[in-house]
């Protein structure tokens, strides 16, 4: 095989490689963006409304995930989640867990 042919294998595997890691958007991906991934209530607020409205919001729109979140977390309480362990006893003033 000549090197030629070994540069264009490997170019198609890196091609396949990216789109099959491209974001997808969801029907309603605007709005999604709008009220959870860059709304200080899902990024930074870490009320336990807040969480409540962005859990709610995520179940209304399960196939939506914002863009910069990494590739394993799929809905807003999955890993990188901002409130996880935060409530209950504990109340919205807690400590984060060490």
């Amino acid at each position: 095989m000549s090197a030629s042919a070994v540069m264009k294998v490997l170019m198609v595997f890196l091609l396949l490689g990216q789109a099959a890691s491209a974001f997808e958007k969801c029907k309603t991906q605007t709005g999604f963006d709008i009220a959870v991934c860059k709304s200080h209530m899902c990024t930074d607020c870490t009320l336990e409304w807040c969480c409540e409205a962005c859990q709610k919001r995520q179940k209304t729109n399960p196939d939506c995930r914002c863009e910069d979140w990494p590739e394993a977390r799929k809905s807003y309480s999955a890993e990188g989640f901002s409130c996880k362990g935060r409530f209950g006893d504990k109340g919205d003033y807690a400590k984060e867990d060490a």
